[in-house]
């Protein structure tokens, strides 16, 4: 596991924890506040983690599919 793939892990986690503490009814105003600025931070660090992480496989897809089109193209109208 790469150091950002375990900061993602730890943000998830994180972000769970929160979600829980903010359901329990017992919750101070305060507490409550902090709580979902906190969230909210994790919440979108990992939304432009996941969204790298998109643009990376589309990437890789278009990079593989590019260096396949020549030969498909090339093979498969002759072979049509």
């Amino acid at each position: 596991m790469t150091r950002t793939q375990g900061e993602f892990e730890r943000r998830l986690e994180r972000l769970r924890q929160i979600v829980e503490r903010l359901e329990q009814a017992d919750l101070p105003l305060e507490e409550g506040v902090a709580l979902y600025k906190e969230g909210l931070q994790l919440a979108q660090a990992c939304r432009q983690e996941l969204d790298r992480a998109r643009h990376e496989i589309t990437m890789y897809q278009d990079g593989v599919l590019m260096e396949f089109e020549p030969r498909e193209g090339g093979d498969g109208s002759a072979g049509d």
